[in-house]
């Protein structure tokens, strides 16, 4: 026959059971807690280095390309020269041909109105 201290002390070895079991589930999450707050730490510091990298690469390309707009600027200029010397060849092309039609028309109007008579004094002499 059981008793009631027989019954008190089944339910306080029960109580301690139940006890030492959530201390153990409760240092197995403690322990998982730790363990997980450390990848997490080790993951952000990653990130943070791989943040610092790519600050460094946006750097260097910010000063890319202001060397790149430096050269930019120069080309434009020597463009802009070479362009102006383009118009002004083709301005002084267009004035040799004038004078050169000119001329040629002179020509041509001096011996078509003298070439007979030139020709004659060469016969004759």
């Amino acid at each position: 026959m059981t008793t009631k201290l027989d019954d008190i002390s089944e339910a306080i070895g029960e109580l301690r059971a139940e006890v030492a079991g959530l201390r153990r589930d409760l240092h197995a999450s403690e322990s998982r807690a730790v363990d997980s707050n450390r990848r997490a730490d080790e993951h952000r510091s990653t990130i943070h280095h791989r943040v610092d990298g790519l600050a460094a690469d946006v750097g260097a390309v910010k000063i890319v390309i202001a060397e790149l707009k430096d050269d930019v600027t120069d080309a434009k200029t020597v463009t802009d020269e070479v362009k102006m010397w383009k118009a002004q060849g083709k301005g002084a092309l267009f004035v040799v041909g004038i004078a050169s039609a000119a001329i040629s028309g002179s020509v041509v109007a001096f011996f078509a109105y003298w070439g007979e008579a030139i020709m004659k004094v060469l016969r004759s002499a």
